[in-house]
């Protein structure tokens, strides 16, 4: 009975000393993947709710600011503006009158910059220009490369992100509205890491404050800093350890296409710009954070653009069970959209520092 005895308990230990290396294991994948070994610093109080509004329909996006105003452009009424005031208490509806009409009209978007507006359509492609002043706008590009996203830096230059005719591959550019014959890229900006496309995708921004393009990566931890000259800055990192985009690609049936086998591990999903902040909305948790927190919020992380620092997080709490699907941030405030309405997190002292807080 003694030797069954001494078996069965060492069968036991046996059984259970592969359960904890299974369960290391898994808590060391865990930490690995979704909570890498970075801290968060979340000082209190960095970003309060003052002002909220009901925008009906959840199909806005951010078009631009400027003027005391926010404008946002409509998906399912792609020539509409809504015109809102910084405290959110009131908004006025415009409907963009273009002059030229016989183009192939697909999903148009609109960016407000200062005194003047864009229509654009990259796959077509095509850009209008317009002043706010009437909401009218005339063709300035009908021809070109084919882009996928646009960002104006001035009345006649555009940052975009062109799509290589060769291959698909993204490329950083700039687009002129006077001369297309001056538009270029620089096709060192964006890395490749396997296809160019997938792996590059990211968010195009442009800091007025620093006059510089930002573009900041999807799925991994860098975002971009460069001239409008196009010449590169530096390269800087958020704090997540995602270094390599984490994708896996299937070619589609009956085509050269190709589409996500899995959906991606998303680094950094939203971005924005302002003063000399970059503000990033995090998708992976660090070391010590609460699952209730992620569960209940998006989370906002700070970057210094002069020094390449973190500087703090925040979050942006979810309505009615939705999250931030976008975000913008115009001088001492964040504007997220969640569901059907638009927020305002005014941004205390200890984040904004560079630009005046205004009350």
């Amino acid at each position: 009975m003694a030797l069954k005895a001494k078996i069965i308990v060492l069968i036991i230990c046996g059984i259970f000393g592969v359960g904890i290396m299974v369960l290391l294991f898994a808590i060391s994948e865990n930490i690995t993947h979704y909570h890498n070994r970075f801290i968060r610093r979340f000082p209190q109080h960095v970003a309060e709710e003052v002002h909220q509004m009901d925008l009906t329909y959840n199909s806005y996006y951010f078009a631009g600011s400027g003027n005391g105003k926010i404008y946002l452009g409509n998906y399912t009424a792609p020539l509409q503006v809504m015109v809102l005031d910084t405290a959110l208490q009131t908004k006025t509806i415009y409907h963009i009158k273009l002059k030229q009409i016989n183009l192939p009209f697909r999903g148009p978007q609109i960016r407000v910059n200062g005194k003047d507006f864009y229509v654009f359509e990259g796959m077509v492609p095509y850009v209008f220009k317009g002043a706010i002043s009437d909401w009218s706008a005339s063709l300035r590009i009908n021809s070109g490369n084919h882009f996928s996203q646009l960002t104006p830096i001035d009345s006649v230059n555009m940052s975009v992100r062109f799509l290589s005719p060769k291959n698909g591959e993204n490329r950083i550019g700039i687009l002129n509205l006077t001369d297309t014959s001056k538009a270029k890229y620089n096709a060192s900006l964006l890395q490749r890491q396997f296809d160019g496309k997938f792996d590059t995708d990211g968010n195009l921004l442009y800091n007025s404050s620093l006059n510089r393009i930002v573009y900041v990566y999807l799925y991994r931890n860098q975002y971009i800093v460069a001239q409008p000259n196009l010449k590169l800055d530096y390269r800087g990192k958020t704090i997540d350890t995602v270094s390599h985009a984490d994708i896996q690609l299937i070619q589609l049936k009956n085509s050269n296409q190709k589409t996500f086998a899995v959906p991606p591990l998303v680094v950094n999903k939203l971005s924005a710009v302002a003063g000399k902040l970059l503000f990033v909305n995090s998708e992976l948790p660090g070391m010590y954070e609460s699952e209730d927190i992620w569960k209940r919020a998006s989370i906002i992380d700070v970057y210094d653009l002069t020094d390449q620092t973190y500087r703090s997080s925040f979050p942006v709490y979810k309505i009615t069970g939705k999250k931030m699907k976008a975000m913008f941030v115009y001088e001492n405030k964040l504007y997220a959209l969640i569901d059907q309405k638009i927020v305002c997190y005014k941004l205390r002292k200890y984040i904004t520092q560079s630009y005046p807080v205004r009350d």
